[in-house]
């Protein structure tokens, strides 16, 4: 096999995306608004815990702070104009997020902030710990309450058998999508 050419990268995070985008809901019922974030991860399975990274000037992170809680949405592909959309645009600056992009606001059932209708999949979050990072803020939170349309979920995993497919931000406006699944038999 033949040794393969490499380049410098000057931005390494790009290496360890493309990351699902998610849709972080914020607020207490009478200020809500929501953001895209493309750093999450999960943290552990039980209890069930999930971490994303958020600016600390974002007008959603003083929503966030201010009340310990957050949904957590995930868009597929027929979101991504309006993912898009929302990280164009402070909540601060306009009177309702959800109607200026065209999402939905739903109420949860175990936190206040709202969950995006649209989502196929939804999780609702108690923040746990707050690791400050100078200017960002990495929020680790406990899953109260997780749920997903049917017809993209079989057997505990993300089912793209009915043309689901995820987003994953790569920078910009630029987007991969995740419509497969392999599975890899033991001893190949």
């Amino acid at each position: 096999m033949s040794e393969q050419n490499y380049m410098k990268v000057n931005n390494p995070h790009r290496l360890l995306t493309p990351g699902s985008v998610v849709l972080i809901s914020v607020g207490d019922g009478e200020d809500d608004n929501f953001f895209p974030v493309a750093w999450n991860m999960t943290l552990r399975k039980s209890p069930p815990m999930v971490a994303i990274l958020s600016g600390k000037r974002h007008y959603s992170y003083q929503l966030m702070d201010k009340t310990g809680e957050f949904g957590l949405n995930i868009p597929d592909r027929s979101l991504a104009a309006k993912v898009i959309k929302s990280g164009k645009v402070s909540g601060h600056d306009i009177d309702d997020k959800f109607a200026h992009t065209g999402l939905t606001k739903i109420h949860a059932g175990h936190i206040k902030a709202p969950l995006v209708q649209e989502a196929v999949a939804r999780m609702e979050c108690r923040i746990s710990q707050v690791n400050d990072m100078g200017g960002s803020a990495l929020v680790i939170a406990q899953i109260l309450h997780s749920e997903v349309r049917q017809d993209c979920f079989s057997d505990g995993k993300w089912d793209f058998s009915q043309g689901l497919e995820l987003i994953h931000h790569m920078g910009g406006n630029q987007f991969a999508v995740s419509n497969t699944s392999i599975q890899i038999k033991e001893g190949n």
